[in-house]
């Protein structure tokens, strides 16, 4: 809540976001993208929340950094973040990961999910947040390389 309380305090600008924004519901037609899927978790949010909100599914891979910078490298196309945000991204992948497990939670509760599907995700979860925990310094440095200025991104 604290946590939460802060980011309210910076400002942080907000958009509409799709909020589920990774390979899995993304349709690619020729290197090329030609669809979105799933939309049930858009809203109005932090912009920020969308590049974590991807970026929440690459940290469970075996190698996160290369393809979460693959990814800001494409997302850096299109979409800019300020040296703000880009220092609150490792926080909001956890609260995505951490949204996660009580999206799941509930599924699971209403029997649209069985509770082994929920128990199986925790090791994800848990590692995921681990990575970005040890990790968090490396990848700030590796958005910011990429989505701002020489002069901003030493600040």
């Amino acid at each position: 809540e604290a946590k939460l309380a802060a980011f309210k305090g910076l400002g942080l600008p907000e958009q509409m976001i799709h909020g589920d924004l990774h390979y899995d519901n993304v349709m690619v037609v020729d290197d090329a993208v030609s669809g979105l899927l799933d939309f049930e978790f858009c809203a109005y949010d932090w912009r920020a929340m969308e590049l974590a909100v991807a970026l929440s599914k690459y940290v469970g891979e075996s190698d996160p950094l290369p393809l979460c910078t693959r990814f800001v490298d494409g997302f850096s196309q299109h979409g800019q973040l300020t040296a703000t945000e880009i220092e609150c991204i490792p926080d909001l992948i956890n609260l995505r990961i951490f949204s996660n497990v009580v999206y799941f939670t509930s599924r699971a509760l209403a029997g649209e999910d069985s509770l082994e599907s929920l128990t199986s995700r925790a090791g994800s979860y848990a590692k995921r947040v681990r990575w970005v925990n040890a990790n968090r310094d490396a990848l700030v440095a590796a958005i910011k390389t990429r989505m701002l200025a020489p002069a901003q991104v030493s600040a």
